[in-house]
């Protein structure tokens, strides 16, 4: 039993065939020119029409905020075009097959609490580090959602009030700009290469080192409020960079700086433990998939 998953990310549209065991068949990447609501659309049509034969239902990882009851997209910064209309249910009646949307964020959380860092964790919180920050929370074994499905938005955090506009939040805590920042420093031929900038980093390069601490002390800044307010067990680290050893560590000695801010926050916040994520790049793509295996196997035992 396969399913298609699809990813709508920063840049970049990712697909993959997934069986029910979340392994990944096959995957693929194409641009995402979400600016271009024909163009985007008809890339999409066409993953879809070349996989619809193989398999039993779509999943979607969208940016933004999702009613995955009703299968709407209610506000998204790259899919406004999309937003409170019926697509994806005209989606499942044109391909006859189940069809099922979640916030990207949520996906790479549902991911990792299937088979990942999450599973035996009631509550805890998965941050996810990209192109902006993105993050997921489980309370009492549950997915939070919030009232209007905008629960667990940490952009919107005001991080800096000195700053102006939204630079004022945490809007602009961004690895890939941080990376990209390094490397157009460094002058790097490829600005966005972060094997070479991760390595300047571990060598300590001045200009990197501190561009990379700054980066870890923002992030390690809202766990730390998030902690204070949800005392949660355990912070998951998503996306590509979550991969480096050195970015874990740093942030454990970051959140350590926040948590020494006075001695009754030293006594009254516990630690919590900070570990990457299990899936990486991929966990969008295997969450995705995540509310269609439960509903088959629901309907299996009924």
């Amino acid at each position: 039993m396969n399913f298609l998953s699809i990813d709508v990310g920063g840049t970049n549209l990712k697909y993959a065939l997934i069986n029910e065991f979340g392994q990944i068949i096959v995957k693929g990447t194409t641009a995402a020119n979400t600016g271009d609501e024909t163009q985007f659309l008809r890339s999409l049509a066409k993953i879809i029409d070349l996989h619809c034969q193989d398999i039993q239902g779509m999943g979607f990882s969208l940016p933004g905020v999702v009613d995955s009851t009703t299968k709407k997209l209610l506000a998204s910064a790259r899919l406004d075009f999309l937003e409170k209309s019926d697509f994806f249910n005209k989606l499942a009646v044109k391909y006859k097959l189940p069809v099922t949307i979640e916030n990207d964020s949520n996906c790479a959380a549902l991911a990792e609490k299937w088979q990942g860092q999450l599973t035996t964790e009631k509550n805890a919180a998965l941050l996810v580090l990209g192109t902006g920050i993105g993050s997921a929370i489980f309370l009492h074994d549950h997915l939070i959602r919030g009232n209007h499905f905008a629960a667990s938005e940490p952009s919107f955090m005001v991080v800096n009030q000195g700053a102006e506009g939204i630079e004022k939040t945490a809007a602009s805590l961004s690895a890939v700009g941080m990376i990209e920042d390094i490397g157009q420093h460094l002058q790097l031929p490829n600005i966005k290469d972060g094997q070479r900038v991760f390595a300047q980093i571990m060598a300590r390069e001045s200009y990197a080192w501190q561009s990379f601490n700054d980066f870890c002390d923002q992030v390690a800044l809202l766990i730390y409020n998030i902690q204070s307010i949800l005392d949660l067990n355990k912070f998951v680290i998503g996306g590509g960079i979550s991969s480096q050893p050195i970015l874990i560590k740093q942030l454990r000695n970051s959140f350590k700086k926040w948590h020494q801010i006075s001695p009754l926050s030293e006594r009254t916040i516990t630690v919590p433990e900070i570990v990457s994520a299990n899936f990486y790049n991929d966990a969008n793509l295997i969450g995705a998939i995540v509310p269609l295996v439960k509903t088959i196997e629901k309907n299996k035992n009924q």
